[in-house]
């Protein structure tokens, strides 16, 4: 005679929810990983050069859509100011609807003028380097 072995039916739920958290938190943390370069992003106000409209950067299939928050193309000037009495650097750069950005890695490559931009973000910060240079851009808070 055999005798068979069974699972009391709360254990058997038990292991049913935590496997079903586990996968939930799996796919939700995959899924903010890759939109971490999404949203609207500012450099701080420099004393001489006019106030910039934030970056808007948003996920359009396997691309990243880099462009003013209108449908005008809006043109930008990054500024980089070392502390102390350092040589700061200025880039200029125009935005259209259409620009595009693809991901390389941990980085958005954004070809501009001959030359490529590359995008990394960590947490509110966003950094733009070009020839050498790295522009930093905090992430826009919504009210």
């Amino acid at each position: 005679m055999s005798r068979s072995h069974r699972r009391p039916a709360g254990a058997t739920l038990l292991v049913f929810a935590a496997l079903s958290l586990l996968v939930a938190t799996l796919v939700v943390g995959c899924g903010s990983q890759s939109d971490k370069y999404e949203g609207s992003w500012s450099q701080k106000d420099q004393p001489g050069i006019a106030p910039q409209p934030p970056i808007v950067i948003k996920k359009v299939g396997d691309q990243y859509s880099v462009t003013p928050p209108g449908a005008e193309s809006q043109g930008y000037v990054l500024h980089y100011s070392p502390p102390g009495n350092g040589t700061g650097s200025l880039y200029s750069m125009t935005l259209t609807p259409s620009t595009k950005a693809t991901q390389n890695g941990d980085k958005l490559t954004l070809p501009m003028a001959g030359s490529t931009i590359e995008i990394a973000v960590n947490g509110d910060t966003m950094t733009m380097t070009t020839q050498g240079v790295t522009y930093t851009f905090s992430r826009v808070k919504t009210k």
